[in-house]
């Protein structure tokens, strides 16, 4: 890669500058953290990571790829960004696993012939082939460990060492050590990405079925989250937003059985709901902004239980009240942006999506006006 094309705002950075615009700036992941898992790749070392567990009989005598794999896989010499974490089954030592987001993605091969003519669909990221799926435990700064100390109110180790790069060794192993601390599940590196900058632990799955592996009847939960998997230690599964019927199916039965695999676990399990329209965490965090904190904070404290998950994916949203008619209908990110006064008197009630600002909305009329305000919640 061009020496001249390294990102300018930091020295320790790796990235181009268009990969760190899509993690630090888009995806609100924390300087430090982003340069010490990601890295711009560009030209034939792209290979060397993605391809790295292609077996000998992929190569000639030579040592070149075969063209199969080099014509499959020529879209990733156009450049793009890899990131990959430790390994939780080699004593936290960095993985040759990663995954790499092509800047020119390629289109899915058509499994269903003997030919290589490409679907419609796009694949956006790229995982090594030939080797199983692993999930990805980001490397941290110190300043990340010591917020998220302070959020769970768990010491940390006394010494700790703080490398060159700026990683403080030794994370992952105190989060093994205190299961006390919740670990949240959701899918991709820059959404974990985004809650470890907010002080949450939080994993990156390749996808929203790799937190379990298996066939249905005989699922368990996935080799790398064994380590994590403590009796009692809470997992919260907090994957994307959809509006779509048919995808939102799959992230229900993706959620529904990977919760199974925690609980068989003997952990416990909670599901975090998005309130949209933003599609992942990161895209909710960003437009939020200063409110971030304190929304994702009570996102993830009003988790649902696996049966209240359940409940809520099959009852619909409106039972029971449809035979009333709204006094007033409103269209706005926060309620109190449009709504100037509550009735003094009587009962009042509020229908909004999570994260719109009802229980701010209460409160604060209650304290201009005088009052006190009961608040009653989940009616159904």
């Amino acid at each position: 890669m061009n020496a001249t094309n390294i990102n300018k705002f930091s020295e320790n950075s790796k990235l181009i500058e268009k990969h760190w615009q899509e993690w630090v700036i888009n995806s609100s992941v924390d300087e430090t953290l982003t340069c010490l898992n990601v890295l711009s790749l560009h030209g034939a070392i792209s290979y060397e990571y993605l391809l790295y567990a292609l077996p000998q009989t992929a190569r000639r005598n030579d040592g070149r790829l075969r063209n199969k794999y080099l014509k499959q896989y020529a879209h990733i010499e156009a450049g793009g960004w890899w990131v990959s974490g430790l390994d939780p089954l080699n004593n936290w030592l960095p993985m040759d696993w990663g995954r790499f987001k092509p800047d020119y993605p390629r289109q899915e091969w058509d499994t269903n012939t003997n030919t290589q003519k490409s679907t419609k669909k796009i694949v956006k990221y790229e995982s090594p082939p030939k080797t199983p799926n692993r999930v990805t435990y980001l490397r941290v700064p110190l300043h990340t460990w010591q917020m998220l100390a302070r959020r769970y109110n768990v010491p940390m180790p006394q010494d700790i060492t703080i490398t060159e790069e700026g990683e403080a060794l030794g994370f992952w192993a105190w989060v093994v050590a205190h299961r006390e601390i919740p670990i949240i599940l959701t899918e991709g590196e820059k959404k974990a990405g985004c809650l470890l900058t907010l002080g949450f632990v939080a994993i990156g799955l390749p996808g929203i079925w790799n937190g379990r592996v298996g066939k249905e009847d005989f699922e368990k939960l996935h080799p790398d989250l064994i380590p994590l998997a403590q009796r009692e230690r809470k997992f919260v599964i907090l994957f994307d937003y959809e509006t779509k019927s048919k995808t939102k199916q799959q992230i229900f039965q993706a959620t529904h059985r990977t919760c199974k695999t925690i609980l068989r676990q003997g952990c416990q399990s909670e599901v975090a709901v998005l309130p949209g329209p933003e599609k992942g965490i990161d895209d909710w965090v960003l437009a939020l902004g200063k409110k971030a904190d304190n929304s994702v904070t009570t996102l993830i404290a009003d988790a649902l239980t696996v049966t209240d998950y359940q409940k809520s994916f099959f009852v619909l949203p409106n039972r029971g009240i449809y035979k009333y008619k709204p006094d007033e209908t409103v269209n706005s990110r926060y309620l109190s942006q449009v709504i100037s006064v509550l009735p003094r008197t009587g009962l009042v009630g509020l229908i909004s999506d999570m994260g719109t600002g009802k229980t701010e909305l209460t409160f604060l009329f209650g304290s201009c006006l005088n009052f006190t305000v009961d608040l009653l919640s989940y009616i159904a």
